[in-house]
């Protein structure tokens, strides 16, 4: 029994030592379960957390990028008038971004009405951008934040009052002395506010930029031609100063042209005063006689303004015929020309208007005298005011075919063929009419002191004018002149160099 009892329990306990056993697989099995979980939660939760901070960095390189590429686009323009305003619309739509750095941001802020253009304090302006226009006095430059510029591409826009040069350097040179951390550009000196907000800025309009960083003219013609003008490359910023002359500039083509103009007029006035008025009172040996005087102003200047607009309009041909004939001579155009020459040929378009304006004036007052006179009686009367018409109305062609509104849209042959057919053609129309209306008086005797009339000055020179240009149109002439203005050269002939070294073509 007791043995019974002893293996009873034996057993019982090898049976519940195997029941533990078969539970702690079991144990061991959820434990690893919950392990695994553990460690996949984990894997999961590290995972989702790269994950995100790859997001985080990928959102931050895209912000930079953003950023850096609206910087790249954004102008900062350090000034509130009238400058800043016509630049601002021209940046807004080359698709730039433009800051006005302003003392007084809420004066600024007035006439914004763009979105795309912030406006902000002085300082705080100037560090949202790389490319600053400095569009305020010259005399307040000294006011700007040095510190704030250094490494900053500044634009100088400035220009000094007429009759106030204190200094032989431009005022660019002068700021870049003041930041001499930056890099000064200058650029749109020359444009006035009036024509900068105009919309239809023309592409052929140049923007002369100089400035001694080649990286810093690059980006400043690169803003230039992005607002639909054309940059000039002017070189260092020493070529400031020629810049800085250029809006003060007079009319500096016109001086010789108009002076000439002036004293051939003034000639002729006296020429017409003599030959009307005071010899035919010195011929007659009687009492003076007032009557001539009365149509003083009117007949006396407007045959002065004849023989000057006819004058003018031979000197814009007769320069182009001694420089064929000393091409002819030399056989070669690698030569210089007379320096009188050279100028006078550089002042053909502004002898072809004046003589435009001339020549209108007189048809005017023709108009006038002529009703005065009555009816023309013989054949040609008549023709000649129909020569002095058609002349009137090919100088009016020639005169709008030279303006550069017009001449940029021409090109170099219609161009060429109005200035020289129609040129000439009105060279012999001005004769026939010279010719037609003094045919009675053209051999009439000199008057006292020996003067000659003026159709007895002008003909004459017409008539020299076509004879000079007669021998130039024979075929073997012309074609001989084509190829020496083509590069030719006679053998023989040396080149005469310029005097600044250059080539003349």
């Amino acid at each position: 029994m007791e043995m019974t009892n002893h293996v009873s329990n034996h057993v019982d306990h090898n049976n519940h030592a195997s029941n533990i056993a078969n539970s702690f697989p079991n144990h061991v099995n959820n434990d690893n379960c919950a392990y695994e979980d553990h460690v996949t939660n984990h894997s999961k939760h590290n995972s989702h957390a790269y994950d995100n901070h790859i997001c985080d960095l990928s959102h931050e390189n895209h912000t930079d990028s953003q950023v850096n590429k609206d910087r790249d686009r954004r102008v900062v323009l350090i000034g509130s008038g009238d400058m800043s305003r016509a630049l601002v619309g021209n940046l807004v739509r080359a698709g730039y971004y433009p800051v006005i750095a302003s003392r007084n941001p809420t004066r600024a802020r007035s006439w914004v009405s763009s979105e795309e253009v912030k406006v902000r304090e002085l300082k705080e302006g100037i560090g949202l951008g790389d490319l600053l226009v400095v569009a305020i006095p010259a005399h307040y430059h000294n006011s700007l934040p040095v510190h704030h510029l250094a490494g900053k591409i500044i634009v100088d826009i400035s220009n000094r009052s007429p009759g106030k040069q204190t200094s032989e350097v431009s005022l660019a040179e002068q700021l870049q002395d003041i930041i001499p951390h930056s890099h000064v550009v200058k650029a749109f000196n020359t444009m006035s506010a009036y024509v900068l907000q105009r919309s239809d800025l023309q592409g052929g309009r140049q923007v002369p930029v100089c400035g001694n960083s080649s990286e810093a003219r690059a980006k400043v013609m690169t803003l230039v031609r992005d607002m639909g003008l054309t940059p000039v490359d002017m070189g260092g910023l020493k070529n400031a100063r020629t810049l800085e002359e250029l809006p003060l500039s007079f009319f500096p083509e016109w001086k010789v042209p108009v002076i000439v103009a002036a004293i051939v007029l003034s000639l002729f006035w006296v020429l017409m005063l003599f030959r009307i008025q005071i010899c035919p009172n010195l011929d007659s040996g009687s009492a003076w006689n007032w009557q001539p005087f009365q149509t003083l102003l009117l007949n006396n200047t407007q045959f002065s303004l004849a023989f000057t607009a006819c004058f003018l309009l031979l000197t814009c041909y007769f320069p182009g015929l001694i420089a064929a004939y000393l091409q002819l001579w030399r056989g070669t155009k690698y030569s210089s020309f007379p320096a009188w020459l050279d100028v006078w040929l550089r002042a053909r378009k502004q002898l072809g208007l004046l003589a435009l304006l001339l020549g209108a004036t007189h048809a005017c007052m023709a108009i006038f005298t002529k009703i005065s006179w009555g009816q023309y009686e013989v054949w040609w009367q008549s023709l000649y005011v129909a020569c002095g018409a058609i002349l009137l109305a090919a100088m009016s062609i020639l005169g709008i075919s030279s303006l550069p509104s017009v001449s940029d849209r021409l090109t170099w042959r219609e161009f060429s063929g109005l200035q020289r057919y129609l040129g000439w053609f009105s060279v012999v129309v001005v004769t026939m009419h010279l010719t037609l209306v003094n045919i009675t008086s053209l051999l009439s005797p000199l008057q006292c002191f020996f003067l000659p009339g003026g159709a007895q000055i002008m003909i004459p020179l017409c008539f020299l004018t076509l004879l000079l240009k007669l021998p130039l149109i024979l075929p073997c002439v012309d074609s001989h002149l084509t190829k020496i203005r083509g590069g030719y050269e006679r053998s023989g002939r040396q080149a005469a160099p310029r005097q600044d070294g250059k080539l003349e073509v």
